[in-house]
């Protein structure tokens, strides 16, 4: 026999092997005896989910694999997202998949699910005639695309079903002030998104839909185009229309009857990255783009890291990372400027300040200093430390404005910034402020300060906030004025791999930059990917 013959035949056997043992803790889990696993009918796992995920075609295209490594079927409830969670709530779907995010954290704060896990996103769009009568396609934004339909009485047709295209869409019109139900022009369906688009086409309307669905229907609606939503998700000007998807395993704790090992074994396997890459596949070969992009935190994970100085690149293997002298950084709490605080760990990790100096040893050189280290993780969330935090020292003032967390909204030395997703942020550096102005709105937070928590008097102290704003509006007298003396346990800067002495997964964020001087999680950085330092300018 060939050795690719043997191969293969042990490689099926194996995987006979492995799907006989999932299917055995399955159905011990069900109560049956796992010797009579064969002869029994296959356990079934019942999954509510959302109608673009099945009207696209994606659950046909990526479940047998499931159904074949597990020895189970997979019963498909599509329906509007609401309805499924209302589903989860009676305890009669082992597992949802959705997405509306706010209904969701209700659905985990009622306790019907322990954790939920984000899977996937593309986009809402918005869909009308060729004809446009509204003239919303030189818009580019959801809201005033929507008052432009309003104003023109134009046919706008709503799911109206409690699914997370509904609830985007009264988001949207509750954001304009605008109630539209029982106007003329407004017509509430009550149908999923498929036989809207349907609906739309035949009446010359317009409705909001995920890019997904339209896609996987274009070809049966000639008369309907996209207005406003672009080509594909990354062209889309009105980032609020981004659409994530979520599963959650139903808990077991209120339902005992649904069965959480298969449900638990379906969520592992729709995150992995294999399972991922289907996703992001799916619709490329026939559309020329994917309906939907992979967002687990297992895909977006790293484990490798590529280190970038002047004229030098390097790359660090996770191996390679675990294999630097282990630092260890304990108690680490940090502060969510929305989430409070996030809990305290113990990591365990490479100091980042040796892994830039193995890629080039003469980085701690004074002559570096003004330098940058960005930090960049998988997902295009990035970190910034300055020169002096890894090699030198920084002013009290300057050091309080990194640790306490102004930098992530404000810019790294206060030049002001417009953060995706988030407000802008004004420039503070350069400018007069009066603490007396400043300690009371830090104070109220929420609609007083961008919608962040309140800092607390036992998080920034009043000297503490005249010390940054002394440094904020002379940042050149920095260097005259007190350093900044930080903790010894406070001190590394890790690319983390561990939390609490265990091996962290992409769940967890591997890898991770955490850094201990700061109090506030402004550069908890998860997966990261490069790490580039920028001279001075």
């Amino acid at each position: 026999m060939r050795q690719s013959d043997w191969t293969g035949q042990w490689t099926v056997a194996m995987g006979a092997i492995f799907g006989a043992a999932v299917c055995a803790v399955v159905a011990a889990h069900a109560g049956a005896s796992p010797g009579l696993v064969s002869s029994a009918a296959p356990p079934a796992l019942r999954l509510a989910t959302t109608t673009s995920t099945a009207d696209t075609g994606l659950l046909a295209a990526i479940l047998p694999a499931f159904e074949r490594s597990c020895a189970c079927r997979v019963d498909v409830i599509a329906v509007g997202t609401g309805q499924a969670l209302e589903i989860g709530r009676r305890g009669d779907a082992d597992v949802v998949l959705v997405h509306a995010r706010k209904a969701e954290d209700q659905f985990l704060a009622e306790r019907h699910a322990r954790e939920r896990f984000g899977v996937m996103y593309n986009d809402f769009v918005i869909v009308g005639p060729t004809a446009d009568p509204a003239r919303i396609a030189t818009l580019g934004r959801a809201g005033g695309a929507f008052a432009a339909i309003a104003h023109s009485g134009a046919t706008f047709l709503s799911r109206a079903d409690k699914s997370g295209t509904h609830v985007a869409e009264l988001e949207i019109w509750a954001s304009l002030k605008i109630a539209p139900e029982g106007t003329a022009w407004y017509r509430a369906l009550g149908q999923g998104m498929g036989e809207t688009l349907v609906v739309a086409e035949e009446q010359g309307a317009y409705t909001l839909a995920d890019r997904a669905t339209y896609l996987s229907m274009r070809d049966k609606l000639p008369h309907l185009r996209i207005l406003v939503g672009g080509d594909r998700p990354a062209e889309n000007p009105d980032p609020t229309l981004r659409n994530s998807y979520s599963v959650m395993a139903v808990n077991p704790d209120l339902h005992p009857g649904v069965n959480f090992a298969l449900a638990s074994r379906f969520v592992d396997w729709l995150l992995s990255a294999d399972t991922q890459r289907t996703i992001g596949d799916f619709g490329v070969a026939r559309l020329g783009q994917p309906l939907f992009y992979p967002d687990s935190d297992e895909y977006k994970a790293t484990r490798r890291v590529v280190v970038k100085t002047a004229g030098r690149a390097r790359s660090f293997t996770l191996a390679e990372l675990q294999a630097f002298p282990r630092v260890v950084l304990p108690n680490h709490a940090v502060v969510g400027v929305k989430k409070g605080p996030l809990g305290a760990y113990t990591w365990t990790g490479a100091s980042l300040r040796e892994v830039l100096l193995r890629v080039d040893p003469t980085l701690g050189q004074p002559r570096n200093a003004g330098a940058r280290i960005v930090v960049t993780s998988s997902d295009g969330w990035t970190a910034t430390l300055l020169w002096s935090e890894l090699f030198g020292t920084l002013a009290r003032g300057e050091a309080l404005y990194n640790v306490k967390g102004c930098n992530e909204c404000h810019g790294v030395v206060g030049e002001g910034t417009s953060p995706a997703g988030k407000r802008p942020a004004p420039a503070l550096a350069r400018r007069s402020w009066a603490v007396d102005d400043v300690l009371p709105l830090l104070r109220a937070g929420r609609n007083a300060h961008a919608g962040l928590n309140p800092y607390t008097a036992d998080q920034l102290t009043r000297a503490d906030l005249a010390a940054m704003l002394a440094w904020l509006e002379k940042p050149e007298n920095g260097a005259k004025g007190e350093r900044y003396r930080l903790a010894p346990d406070k001190r590394a800067v890790l690319l983390a791999y561990e939390r609490d002495g265990q091996p962290m997964s992409g769940r967890d964020g591997l890898i991770q930059l955490v850094v201990g001087p700061d109090e506030f999680a402004s550069r908890y950085s998860h997966w990261v990917k490069t790490i580039e330092v920028v001279p001075a300018r």
